[in-house]
């Protein structure tokens, strides 16, 4: 416990946690595949010890025993505290060192010489111990431990529940056991899979992991491959949708689009439901709800050509573009394109590649540039005086974080904001949103902003 107090930097403690929490959950694993028993009875002395051994009957008992966490918990310890002390006094530092080696040594061969474990399962810890410091290393993130983490826990649960219960009841759901496991191990495959997509650099345009049709949707292989997680998921967005609609009651329209200029709107959103849907999109093309709108046809209103370009920002759940094309299907000539940029949960902005940044913004201006045209010809050909609103929305699962992170990168590629007054313009319109320089570091904003592109 006081190893978590003295290591002195951020680094060193998240690399001691990711190093306990990977050794715990291996153990763990290898404790429910291979469930290892003392094989001698504890003998208790009679001497002044006795109470002491007594004690360990009472607490620790002769199963889990390979490998042995008091061998890998001492080694990582060990490693983990060798420079905690910095002393110019070279002494110090070997007394110090000395004494953190002794202690460690001392765990790792009491557990032999209090009949806690034998010499194999003290092997097996240093097995362990070697095989966690070498994966440490190479981890890039606190989120893919997480994934791990679940994904082991999520085994030993299922197949613990459905042990217990195949054991509770009658012998025709005996079965239940088997079809426990089987579902145990498909939920720590999915996670692992989940876990090897977190441990990728830069894995924006990889699409082997989350992949969508065109019209937003998770594809089945999707599905069969992370369904927990895609559950989950959402589950939370329903949650998160619930909650801004009830803490945002008192905002009539909280999702203000921002005008680029006249012919073109960007909006930040969460993934939206069906039935927001209609007065979000009113609101947002017309500035008007859909009940204080009646028809795009009336008199007194100019002709206008509507282009949507709806940019999905999330990777574990499906989009609402497919909504918003019911939604704008009572909205005559409106046209819905769909792009997508595959950010995984928690992932902060600065870990995608510029070229991706640029290739999607690129997609953007190519749709905006096509419709215009398309527009002008056809004005042209058929002496009709109409314009074209094109609206950018830019959506996530259920926060806003993300979304308004990417449409500030855009807006600021546009040169409609710079470094200097972003973070201004956040604070106006954004107020409770939450984009510290770790999720939006000001390096990746002014190499968005000294991109050469075309300002509108």
């Amino acid at each position: 416990m006081a190893s978590f107090f003295l290591v002195r930097t951020s680094t060193q403690l998240s690399l001691l946690t990711y190093r306990l929490i990977l050794t715990t959950i291996f153990a763990c694993l290898i404790f429910y595949l291979y469930p290892a028993r003392f094989s001698f009875n504890r003998s208790i002395p009679d001497d002044w010890t006795q109470f002491g051994y007594q004690f360990l009957q009472l607490v620790d008992k002769p199963f889990n025993q390979l490998p042995s966490l008091h061998v890998s918990y001492a080694i990582l310890l060990g490693l983990s505290l060798w420079d905690v002390v910095a002393s110019k006094k070279r002494w110090i530092l070997a007394a110090y060192r000395l004494l953190l080696t002794g202690i460690c040594t001392l765990i790792a061969l009491s557990t032999v010489l209090t009949y806690q474990h034998h010499l194999l399962d003290m092997f097996g810890g240093v097995v362990l111990a070697v095989s966690v410091l070498m994966i440490s290393n190479r981890i890039r993130n606190a989120l893919v431990i997480k994934h791990l983490t679940l994904g082991v826990i999520g085994l030993l649960l299922i197949a613990i529940a459905g042990f217990y219960f195949a054991n509770m009841t009658v012998m025709a759901f005996k079965s239940i056991e088997t079809l426990a496991i089987i579902i145990a191990s498909y939920w720590l495959i999915s996670f692992t899979m989940l876990a090897c997509a977190y441990q990728q650099v830069k894995p924006i345009r990889d699409i082997r992991w989350f992949q969508k049709s065109s019209s937003g949707r998770l594809t089945v292989h999707t599905w069969i491959k992370f369904a927990p997680i895609i559950i989950i998921y959402n589950g939370m967005s329903l949650l998160g949708q619930w909650y801004f609609k009830v803490f945002s009651k008192n905002q009539k329209y909280p999702l203000t689009p921002y005008a680029i200029n006249d012919k073109v709107k960007v909006v930040a959103s969460p993934r939206l439901m069906q039935t927001d849907l209609s007065s979000h999109l009113t609101y947002w093309l017309f500035g008007s709800s859909s009940l204080e709108w009646s028809s795009p046809l009336e008199s007194n209103r100019p002709a206008f050509r509507y282009q949507i370009i709806v940019v999905d920002l999330a990777a574990e759940i499906s989009s609402h573009t497919h909504n918003l094309e019911i939604a704008a299907n009572g909205i005559m000539n409106t046209t819905v394109h769909y792009l997508y940029l595959p950010l995984l949960d928690l992932q902060p902005l600065n870990d995608v590649l510029l070229e991706d940044y640029i290739d999607l913004f690129k997609q953007i201006d190519d749709l905006i540039r096509s419709a215009e045209t398309q527009a002008f010809v056809t004005n042209n050909k058929d002496k009709v005086e109409d314009s074209l609103i094109t609206l950018i929305n830019f959506h996530c699962v259920m926060g806003l974080s993300r979304s308004i992170g990417v449409q500030v990168l855009y807006l600021l590629y546009c040169g409609t904001l710079t470094v200097y007054n972003y973070q201004s313009w956040i604070e106006q319109h954004y107020p409770h949103a939450h984009l510290k320089d770790a999720y939006l570091p000001k390096s990746l904003v002014e190499t968005i902003a000294n991109y050469e592109s075309v300002t509108y």
